[in-house]
């Protein structure tokens, strides 16, 4: 594996104008891929020229190839432009971007990075790395949308190695007193952008983030998207270093800030022939301590986390105000006992104990089931695992710690991947702060 050299540009950014749109919260969203068909409806209603339309169209009746929401998002996408509600940068530059945001019982945060313009590398060659694995639906729906518009709409998230945080501290040295771009989201988040344009302050980050790797924390299938579409365009006109379209939209966060928060995707299991909460206990005492007290499912999310404090736990509920603690004091003998299937960097994890172990060792439910979708329901509220456990529409919930930023950084190193809806970084980024386009003409500085 070569050294990281992480290739980062300034680009002219189109963003919307603020003058003809009013407030910018009523026309950006999150990423397409949290985004519920009611939440589209909704973004549809809030404003006729929300990025919504663009981005995540919706489908229509008669729709065919060439006459679908990918045209209809390029035809929209082309009126925006011409019609001024979209205006592109005059010169190239970095975008300093923030969100502050808070955590109910934990506090404030504000999430500090920016927005820039990566050249692109098939992962395996040594800047960037992956940690999960993508599907194909996603990424055919996100090349078409990008072959019609010859555009960037939504960053990925990537992170970086920054101890001394000098990248995003020669950014913070060019920046104006207000933001050109705020909103707030319907979670609360603040978003804040900041152009950046003085030239010493671009150069300096530039030139800091050259010796490091990144890291994509969300955004896999657009990041391969991206590549294939790069692909597409050198096929047709050619390798060029100085082309948009060998580059990717990027958020760049340094994963040493405070402001980075990963929060555990829970889950739940149901339909699970001849289950038992009795025998399922009992099969894990034969293994690993187990604390059994009387409480709520929000009380064993709480249980957990302070357990978690000390070492690996795992928490669940099957209903009935009960719920359990599991705790792993041998751990390395307990995964190289019963996990070696798995490689070190991996079988340690939170989610490795669980699915590896638990669910499939002791439930009989096998990898191959999960990623086919039966049995196990994810959950990003522990509320509604809850909800769904008192309804009985699964059997147990089980509830987990977060991976830490380490275990991140050493599985993505690994050239291994974590297993899918392993990490949850928040707040997601924002879609419509700034899009970037990467047509056959645009070009970021050689």
């Amino acid at each position: 594996m070569t050294d990281p050299m992480a290739d980062v540009k300034p680009f002219r950014g189109i963003h919307y104008d603020l003058a003809r749109v009013g407030n910018l919260s009523d026309v950006v969203t999150p990423p397409y891929d949290v985004i519920s068909p009611e939440e589209q409806e909704a973004l549809y209603a809030r404003h006729p020229r929300n990025i919504v339309r663009i981005d995540f169209g919706k489908g229509m009746e008669g729709d065919a190839p060439g006459s679908d929401r990918y045209s209809r998002a390029a035809a929209l996408y082309r009126e925006w432009l011409a019609d001024g509600t979209l205006v592109r940068d005059p010169v190239p530059s970095l975008y300093y971007y923030e969100q502050e945001f808070g955590i109910p019982g934990k506090g404030i945060f504000v999430r500090k990075g920016f927005l820039a313009a990566l050249k692109l590398s098939p992962f395996g060659e040594g800047e960037v790395f992956p940690h999960e694995r993508t599907h194909t639906g996603p990424k055919a729906d996100r090349l078409s949308l990008m072959r019609a518009t010859d555009a960037h709409m939504s960053p990925i998230f990537g992170l970086f190695s920054d101890p001394a945080n000098e990248v995003v501290g020669a950014l913070r040295a060019g920046m104006a007193d207000a933001p050109e771009l705020d909103s707030v989201d319907d979670l609360g988040v603040k978003h804040r952008v900041w152009r950046i344009t003085r030239e010493d302050a671009v150069r300096d980050a530039v030139a800091g983030m050259s010796g490091r790797g990144v890291f994509i924390a969300d955004g896999h299938h657009r990041y391969e998207t991206a590549l294939a579409f790069r692909d597409e365009m050198r096929a047709k006109h050619g390798e060029n270093p100085a082309a948009a379209y060998e580059h990717v939209l990027i958020f760049l966060c340094n994963m040493d800030d405070e402001g980075i928060v990963i929060l555990p995707t829970h889950r739940g299991v149901h339909s699970v022939p001849g289950f038992s909460a009795e025998r399922f206990l009992s099969r894990v005492r034969e293994h690993v301590p187990v604390e059994s007290r009387d409480g709520s499912p929000e009380d064993a999310m709480r249980a957990v986390e302070a357990a978690g404090e000390r070492g690996k736990a795992i928490a669940w509920s099957a209903g009935g105000n009960r719920f359990h603690v599991a705790t792993f004091p041998n751990l390395a003998r307990f995964c190289e006992k019963h996990l070696p299937m798995f490689p070190p960097q991996l079988r340690s994890l939170d989610v490795v104990l669980l699915h590896g172990f638990l669910i499939e060792q002791l439930l009989g439910i096998s990898a191959e089931e999960v990623t086919a979708g039966r049995y196990v329901k994810y959950y990003k509220d522990p509320a509604k695992a809850a909800k769904d456990l008192t309804s009985g529409a699964i059997q147990a919930a089980f509830f987990l710690n977060p991976v830490t930023i380490p275990e991140f950084r050493d599985v993505s190193l690994s050239g291994h991947v974590l297993p899918q809806k392993t990490t949850f970084f928040y707040p997601k980024i924002g879609t419509g702060l700034l899009i970037f386009p990467v047509g056959a003409g645009d070009r970021v500085p050689g």
